[in-house]
């Protein structure tokens, strides 16, 4: 699911470093009204709890076989092989909740990205940066 890598056409890295690297930078602007790092920050942060999610489960048949919605999926399936990890689950939760899983253009789900605060969409990217393999 995350073993492939797509590289820009400028030959500057995987699309997924560059989006991680996006991220980082819109947790250094300065706070505010600004649209662009809140669309990045939901981005960043559904593909680093998929992501997280995935390493953990690592049923390779069973990744390969989510074709889509993804994160509903790798989601029940972390349940069933941690449920005792009850913090990370609710994080999950909460970026499922937060983000929207298709962002495009003239997309609807669009609104509640506006609606929400920056330091919501920081504080969520940031603990999902902090999930532990352990619970």
């Amino acid at each position: 699911m995350f073993h492939s890598t797509i590289t820009l056409p400028d030959g500057g890295g995987s699309v997924l470093s560059d989006v991680f690297t996006a991220a980082k930078e819109c947790l250094d602007a300065t706070e505010g009204m600004n649209f662009e790092n809140k669309v990045v920050l939901s981005i960043a942060t559904r593909i680093a709890a998929e992501k997280f999610m995935a390493e953990r489960i690592k049923d390779e048949k069973l990744l390969a076989g989510i074709t889509s919605a993804q994160t509903p999926k790798l989601l029940r399936e972390y349940k069933k092989q941690f449920e005792t990890e009850i913090a990370n689950i609710a994080i999950i939760e909460r970026v499922m909740l937060m983000t929207p899983e298709n962002i495009h253009l003239n997309s609807f789900m669009y609104e509640p990205i506006i609606d929400m605060s920056d330091d919501h969409l920081r504080r969520l990217y940031q603990e999902v940066e902090t999930l532990s393999y352990g619970g």
